[in-house]
């Protein structure tokens, strides 16, 4: 019997830990499937689907593949439609189709919910979830995250980008999310904001003007992971407020894929997932599913 194959594209790819996350959870499922990395880019993209024969179920999209990625699907979910981005194609050869999915906002919401949770256990009063957050960037995870932050309920954002001439698809996002959005420049972020939760979507490497102290507890959600901590993580943390890494996104968006890929819908439980998952956040290094500060 042929094994079935999926992989994550990406350019670059090599600091993708999703074959580390899925190669994971299939062992434990005891399936037989490989799960591989491509660099490919987007010119490049339709032509690497196209050559995809029937032992391939379906890929993992990361940047700068997730809008193409929308325009090559033939049916896409709700998210995706909601932001333009997906980031998990699905292969029915029968039909010839390519299903879409988003799977960074269910995860990213969850995310945010439970770092209201953990400010609310530490005396942080921001009812079952801040009624404003801060976004940093203005790319396709931060589209991602604004429509997160719609999904767990948050009314406002206050959008923090370097071009403010480059933030439309956010702004387009938020209008179509129901949520109040309001664009400054990145370099205003320390002395302006005082959200409780702030989620930077932007690379590792960019470094942010933070607040220097007083933040008691307040979450910053880092969606960098490699390397780890960044920067600006430290900085929060030096000046008391609490960090989560990009881990916790990572690991959740890659259960609903393999869900996806595994049953065909992301809201369909795997089969003993709460171990599942377990193995999967220790496999990247999460003792825990969500532990604030680390």
């Amino acid at each position: 019997m042929t094994s079935k194959q999926l992989a994550v594209l990406g350019h670059p790819i090599d600091h993708s830990l999703s074959p580390t996350l899925h190669r994971a959870a299939y062992e434990v499922l005891g399936l037989d499937w490989t799960y591989g990395r491509a660099d490919v880019t987007e010119d490049l993209l339709d032509d690497y689907i196209a050559s995809r024969d029937q032992t391939w179920v379906g890929l993992s999209l990361t940047m700068p593949l997730k809008y193409r990625a929308t325009a090559i699907a033939d049916v896409v979910d709700s998210d995706t439609a909601l932001t333009g981005a997906c980031n998990t194609l699905v292969f029915d050869h029968e039909t010839n189709q390519k299903f879409g999915y988003n799977t960074d906002v269910a995860a990213l919401a969850s995310v945010i919910l439970d770092a209201s949770r953990e400010m609310a256990a530490h005396g942080v009063d921001t009812g079952p979830v801040p009624a404003s957050i801060a976004v940093l960037g203005g790319g396709a995870t931060a589209v991602s995250a604004i429509a997160a932050a719609a999904k767990a309920g948050v009314e406002s954002v206050d959008i923090f980008v370097r071009d403010t001439h480059r933030a439309s698809n956010a702004i387009v996002a938020a209008q179509a999310s129901g949520v109040l959005a309001t664009v400054h420049d990145l370099s205003s972020f320390g002395a302006t904001s005082s959200s409780t939760v702030t989620i930077c979507t932007l690379p590792g490497d960019v470094d942010v003007d933070l607040p220097t102290t007083g933040l008691g507890s307040r979450a910053f959600i880092d969606v960098a992971y490699a390397p780890w901590p960044t920067i600006r993580a430290v900085a929060w943390q030096a000046a008391g407020g609490d960090v989560v890494s990009g881990l916790h996104m990572l690991v959740r968006q890659a259960v609903l894929q393999v869900r996806i890929f595994v049953t065909g819908s992301a809201e369909t439980v795997l089969d003993n997932e709460s171990h599942i998952r377990t193995v999967m956040a220790s496999a990247v290094g999460l003792g825990e599913l969500f532990d604030a500060g680390h």
